[in-house]
């Protein structure tokens, strides 16, 4: 098993995931690979302290798509996990999402319960986005105006209480398991995404190749995502809308009427957003 993380500037949080895996994971068989795109971040003595972790440092920032690609490359183990830096995994949540995985082989992706640092549920598995997603989802200003809205309870399943194993459309990218081979199959991510969007994107191939997504609860993690969305870079923001852009273009195919409206819709939204960085 392969342990993928890829790392910018996470500092305290990277040290408490990784001893999160070496607190909660029995199988000796496993590597932990750190993709660092932050080049003045040296990560002090992570691999002295950590073992099993090998870390790789990027002359730039690649991407987190990329850097993900560029660790399942370099990946010895049968399965891959992909585990953001500001995420814990707690006891027995490795096992159970692999005795999931292997429980059926139409089963292409993996995930667990996702917890906030208070305890409450994070809305991790959802709906795949349409047209009004932008509008309402988890940090848009409708659905913190209203956040009982039909929308927005639809595309973030706040219908499900997320306490049993089923199928979903897509998981969050914090935490999700899949066989080295179906990565592979599949191409990996989509390394037009920059930061965002790239696990909406594996998990639409993963369906669209006839494999399952599922989300399983008896399998938890706690993920800060304060950690990694707090002050984004400008150009991030950027990279952002952009994936947004593509991942439409890419999958609901709009005529160029549509397709342009939508456009505007993003390139609004990004706007809005620098806006906002810059007077924080």
């Amino acid at each position: 098993m392969t342990f993928i993380i890829v790392t910018y500037n996470h500092g305290d949080c990277l040290d408490k995931c990784l001893q999160s895996i070496h607190d909660s994971v029995r199988d000796e068989q496993y590597e932990v690979l750190v993709v660092n795109n932050a080049r003045r971040d040296r990560l002090g003595d992570v691999e002295t302290r950590f073992p099993k972790v090998r870390v790789t440092t990027n002359a730039q920032n690649t991407g987190f798509a990329r850097a993900c690609n560029q660790g399942a490359k370099e990946a010895q183990g049968d399965v891959l996990v992909f585990l953001n830096p500001d995420a814990r995994l707690h006891e027995g949540a490795v096992d159970a999402l692999r005795h999931q995985l292997e429980s059926d082989p139409g089963i292409g992706i993996v995930a667990p319960k996702v917890l906030n640092p208070d305890g409450t549920v994070q809305a991790s598995c959802r709906r795949f986005p349409r047209l009004g997603t932008g509008l309402f989802n988890r940090r848009s200003l409708l659905s913190r105006w209203f956040p009982g809205n039909r929308f927005t309870r639809e595309y973030l399943m706040l219908d499900f209480d997320h306490a049993t194993t089923r199928d979903v459309d897509w998981v969050s990218g914090c935490c999700l398991m899949i066989s080295r081979d179906r990565f592979r199959e599949l191409g990996g991510f989509d390394e037009r995404y920059f930061l965002f969007h790239e696990d909406v994107d594996l998990c639409r191939m993963a369906w669209q190749a006839g494999y399952r997504v599922v989300y399983h609860p008896e399998a938890v993690v706690t993920h800060d995502t304060g950690a990694s969305n707090r002050n984004l870079p400008a150009m991030v923001i950027v990279k952002r809308h952009r994936g947004m852009a593509h991942y439409w273009k890419k999958h609901m195919r709009p005529n160029p009427v549509v397709y342009g409206l939508v456009g505007m819709a993003i390139g609004l939204r990004c706007l809005l957003q620098l806006m906002g960085s810059r007077w924080k």
